[in-house]
């Protein structure tokens, strides 16, 4: 009876037991579970989306979707190389500033997402063809990181020089650049039929649509560079061509001659072929919050790297622009560009070279007064072609209106109603009657929460052009960079006549920086220069941009050519800084051996600063 008992209560301990360790596990399940449901992650490769050669640009469609009718947070791709081409790829009509317009087929379309993190985990996404990498379109909270972007087939040209001679330059035309001479004698730079295994083909159609993608690689002007520094050559300039160059085949492999009065160069070093048209930036966000761009290397685009409008909040950290596949050229644009964000711009720890313009632009827009409806009723005209269909105005937008000769601000008004008549011109009611002093060619622009500018541990390097332009409103910070530019390092502008870019920075420091034998071709009047389009009449009295403080600076330089140029500016201080002589480059011929120049400005103290190994 007792043992019975015993057995009986050993029974019920071990029950008690099993069901105590169920009930545990049970919890601890839901606790996963739960966790996993709040993490929402999933992995590319279970949606099909795989490393390989094969096309992944419909399956990342497909996977788009599912991301968000399922709120997902998280999507990982299997380290490897994805390819993406335009045959099966998401559509959409674009108005992307600075860039050109127009119906692009997108490899990642993130249009009204949230919340969403993309981790290449060290992938590599090729792009063949006409096709856009990434364009966010009202989204929010997006990251994207640790993956690079690259073209199988450039949308710049690149020759060898081999011969350079009275109005003819000899090249080789590696075979990464295919071309012919037509029966013209016209040089014309081709695409590769670049479709997936398996795709169907139409021979009598391909060759229809060889022509019609040839148009993507067509160039307009020549730029040469040094072989053994990578960056432009010292103190060569754009050649302009044209898409009509004259041409004819030499012996050898593609060796070509082209003619030209203004060639020249020197053999050895490479001669590029700038695009004619920006058509597919490698990340476009627009319209959108709260950006991260961590870890991402854009090998390549055919237009902007990075192209921010209307956006609030975006990082781009511990990134590259930076060509490959022995390509001279990364970018065929800049490297990153702004316009009419507000929030925190933030560039912090990147490499930005050799693209074929600037490192950043960040700006505004004008748009131009064109008629005087009703007493507060007007046509506004965007001027420039590549901001057509560019949103720069909203209900109860405050905007400001600025004399177009002078850049001085005479007034503000509020937009009570909009009416768009086309992309270039829109019919703007305002909550009170027009300043009567607005005339034809003056502008408008938005008056907002300018971004506030953070560029910290970047290095510039062998690009065409500028390294910065400069010209928000709110507070600018650039400390810790490395600079070795053509042209200016940094500039600060703006103009309601050529670009329409509004500017008119109000507080920037500039500290800690390296300025390394910047200046060395035509682009700028200094390292550090500040410019505006203001007309002779009104230079006297306008002072566009204000309040920049330069300070503890390093600059190398060749020469006694200016390391600072002020035009329509007040208080500027340039103090602590430290001027090295170097050889790096020959010194130039300069008619007026000067650091500084200041003209029409205000407030200017240059002090405490030390100069070395000059005479």
């Amino acid at each position: 009876m007792k043992e019975s008992l015993n057995r009986i209560v050993r029974y019920g301990v071990v029950r008690a037991f099993f069901y105590c360790l169920f009930l545990y596990s049970l919890t601890v399940s839901n606790a996963f579970a739960e966790d996993a449901l709040n993490t929402l992650e999933v992995n590319a490769a279970s949606f099909g989306v795989k490393p390989g050669s094969h096309d992944s640009t419909a399956k990342v469609a497909e996977l788009l979707t599912y991301i968000k009718e399922h709120n997902i947070t998280k999507v990982t791709f299997a380290r490897g190389e994805y390819h993406f081409y335009p045959g099966l790829a998401t559509e959409d009509y674009a108005f992307i500033s600075n860039n050109d317009q127009g119906l692009k087929r997108i490899a990642f379309y993130l249009d009204d997402f949230n919340n969403l993190t993309i981790d290449g985990q060290g992938s590599s996404f090729i792009m063949h063809g006409g096709i856009n990498p990434f364009i966010l379109q009202g989204a929010s909270n997006i990251s994207i990181k640790n993956l690079s972007i690259d073209f199988n087939r450039p949308f710049h040209n690149e020759g060898v020089i081999l011969a350079v001679g009275e109005g003819f330059m000899d090249l080789h035309i590696p075979e990464a650049f295919p071309y012919i001479i037509n029966d013209a004698g016209i040089l014309e730079f081709q695409g590769v039929r670049e479709y997936p295994p398996g795709y169907p083909i139409n021979e009598k159609l391909e060759r229809r649509k060889d022509a019609l993608h040839a148009q993507d690689y067509v160039f307009k002007r020549l730029l040469e560079y040094d072989v053994n520094t990578r960056a432009t050559a010292y103190m060569a300039s754009d050649i302009q061509t044209g898409a009509w160059l004259k041409a004819e085949a030499l012996s050898g492999k593609n060796n070509i001659r082209i003619f030209h009065p203004k060639l020249k160069g020197t053999v050895g070093n490479i001669m590029t072929f700038s695009s004619k048209y920006r058509k597919y930036p490698a990340i476009v966000i627009s319209d959108s919050s709260n950006v991260l761009l961590d870890n991402v290397t854009i090998f390549h685009a055919g237009g902007m790297g990075v192209l921010g409008q209307r956006c609030r909040n975006v990082t781009i950290q511990n990134s590259q622009v930076t060509p490959s596949k022995d390509r001279i050229i990364s970018a065929t644009a800049d490297a990153t560009h702004f316009n009419n964000c507000n929030g925190d711009i933030k560039l912090v720890n990147n490499l930005f070279e050799n693209q074929q313009d600037d490192a950043t632009n960040i700006h505004g827009i004008y748009a131009m007064f064109l008629q005087l409806k009703s007493p507060n009723t007007a046509l506004i005209k965007i001027q420039h072609p590549q901001q057509w269909g560019f949103n720069f105005i909203d209900v109860g937008d405050t905007m400001e209106l600025v004399q177009g000769s002078s850049l001085i601000t005479y007034g503000t008004n509020t937009v009570a109603k909009i009416k768009k008549l086309n992309t270039e011109i829109y019919e703007v009611t305002f909550d009170d009657p027009i300043d009567p002093k607005i005339v034809v060619g003056d502008s408008i622009a938005e008056v907002r929460d300018y971004a506030s500018v953070l560029i910290k541990g970047n290095t510039i390097r062998r690009n065409r052009a500028r390294g910065m332009l400069l010209n928000s409103r709110g507070k600018t910070v650039v400390e810790d960079n490395y600079f070795h530019v053509p042209g200016a390092a940094i500039l600060f502008e703006g103009d309601a006549r050529n670009w329409y870019e509004q500017g008119g920075v109000r507080n920037v420091t500039i500290r800690n920086n390296i300025f390394d034998n910047s200046h060395f071709s035509i682009w700028g009047k200094a390292i550090i220069a500040v410019a505006a389009g203001i007309d002779k009449e009104f230079q006297d009295v306008s002072r566009y941009n204000k309040n920049i403080l330069i300070q503890n600076n390093t600059f190398n330089v060749y020469d006694k050519g200016l390391l600072l140029d002020l035009f329509s500016v007040s208080n500027v201080t340039f103090k602590n800084n430290k001027v090295n002589k170097t050889d790096f480059f020959p010194a130039r011929t300069l008619k007026t051996p000067e650091f500084f120049r200041t003209r029409f400005s205000d407030g200017v103290v240059i002090k405490d600063n030390e100069f070395l190994g000059f005479d």
